[in-house]
């Protein structure tokens, strides 16, 4: 993607092509990877892909209450890293999309040819114009129209009318002079042209979209990614480094008993809810694991679908740890140790964690330097929840992609084909979805 993204603001040159081919051949690849992957085994429940993740992911089974809570605990920077990374990517290929519809093809066509004969920028009265198409009936609405003007003959002779489609600023009358590229002694190449000098030189140097454009094309992705994109990183992420536990942990024997919701609302009296509008403004509701030890349940939330985790992990034995000085935005960050040996990072609701301990029912962690553990990803297995309607979407979306990159011409049939190219893949998750409607594989969340 950002090699298409690159290929679009580079001018015609050897390095363009090279990083053309190489992104068709990227994304080719990963969706023969993708087709291979489910074809070996796709299409499975999401419940099925935990449990072998947790398996997996289990480095002393058998252990059973016999086990104690580790000493080093694993890091989680490369699960944020990667959800982060579908935060990032998913509005990067809509923009791209966009920014490709919206490309002048034509820089590839007539204007190649041009460049290549050395051609030459003047200003050229026109002296007919044909199929105007305006976007509106104000004569300085942008307008798309077939414009003719008359090119000097290399012998003297009469002048040679040149054809050509120009997108401009404004709409253009008999008489109005735009820039035009031709070449003096081969008029028979015919011409481009425009109202904006630097658009007439984009279409000869090759670039499908000028480098002012860039700025706003990059303002709106900034806007749909890195806002919600930067809370999240510092609110709801998973990310943390590798850390001890020591004796200001906190320690609590449970059990998973499954899956459900948790609603946290701000405590009455506090700013968050100086009202109900802020008060519901306020409130979430989270998918989470429930989570019982000594009479109390805890919910405990994470990036997994809640109901297939709670398929998987329901009735086992685990350490719930937390420090009470670790937190990010509402939530106390905790781990759930599993006795075979797995790690879950995930979070607790800063109002709950202050109850569990209020209540005195948790200890401070002994911390057991030779206990083994390995980090609990419950997204490792994605590839494999993929069906065979995911992977013709996506074949279609890059099929798309490809006629958009690769045919010169313009016309509506680029719209027609960006919208089945970013359909597809839509219609493929929804057909995924409608053929796993069954009790147990319920989503329950966003898996990481």
């Amino acid at each position: 993607m950002a090699l298409t993204a690159a290929w679009l603001f580079l001018g015609a040159t050897p390095l363009r092509t090279a990083l053309l081919w190489c992104s068709l051949i990227l994304l080719a690849a990963c969706l023969v990877i993708l087709g291979v992957t489910v074809a070996c085994g796709g299409g499975r429940p999401r419940c099925e892909t935990y449990e072998w993740g947790v398996r997996v992911a289990s480095a002393t089974p058998g252990l059973g209450e016999h086990s104690r809570t580790p000493l080093r605990l694993s890091g989680a920077r490369w699960m944020s890293a990667r959800y982060a990374g579908a935060m990032v990517a998913v509005p990067a290929l809509l923009a791209l999309w966009v920014t490709l519809v919206a490309a002048d093809a034509r820089g590839t066509g007539r204007s190649s040819a041009l460049a290549e004969a050395d051609a030459v920028i003047e200003q050229r009265p026109i002296v007919k114009v044909e199929n105007e198409i305006a976007e509106g009936k104000s004569r300085f609405a942008a307008a798309t129209a077939d414009l003719t003007v008359l090119l000097p003959s290399p012998t003297g002779g009469h002048a040679v009318p040149a054809t050509f489609e120009a997108s401009t600023n404004r709409r253009q009358g008999i008489g109005s002079e735009l820039y035009v590229a031709y070449v003096p002694d081969r008029p028979e190449l015919g011409a481009i042209g425009d109202d904006q000098r630097e658009d007439v030189e984009r279409q000869l140097s090759g670039r499908a979209v000028q480098f002012g454009d860039s700025w706003t094309i990059a303002g709106f992705w900034a806007l749909a990614t890195l806002g919600p994109l930067g809370y999240w990183w510092k609110n709801e992420s998973l990310r943390r480094p590798q850390r001890t536990v020591g004796p200001d942990w906190k320690a609590l024997r449970v059990s998973v008993t499954g899956s459900g919701e948790h609603i946290d609302a701000p405590p009455p009296g506090s700013p968050e809810a100086a009202d109900e509008k802020k008060r519901r403004e306020n409130t979430r509701t989270l998918k989470c694991l429930v989570l019982e030890g000594r009479g109390r349940q805890v919910p405990f939330h994470s990036q997994m679908a809640a109901e297939a985790a709670g398929d998987a992990l329901s009735g086992t034995q685990a350490w719930l740890l937390w420090h009470p000085q670790q937190r990010r935005g509402r939530d106390v960050l905790a781990e759930l140790v599993g006795d075979d040996g797995w790690q879950l990072p995930g979070a607790v609701p800063v109002q709950v964690a202050e109850g569990v301990e209020e209540a005195g029912v948790m200890e401070s962690a002994q911390p057991d330097p030779e206990r083994r553990i390995r980090l609990l990803d419950l997204g490792a297995g994605y590839l494999v929840t993929a069906s065979v309607s995911v992977v013709v979407g996506f074949a279609v979306a890059l099929g798309c992609l490809a006629a958009l990159l690769l045919v010169p011409d313009g016309g509506a049939w680029r719209w027609w084909t960006a919208a089945a190219g970013v359909l597809a893949p839509l219609v493929g998750f929804i057909a995924q979805a409608l053929a796993r409607m069954d009790p147990g594989d319920g989503d329950g969340g966003a898996a990481s």
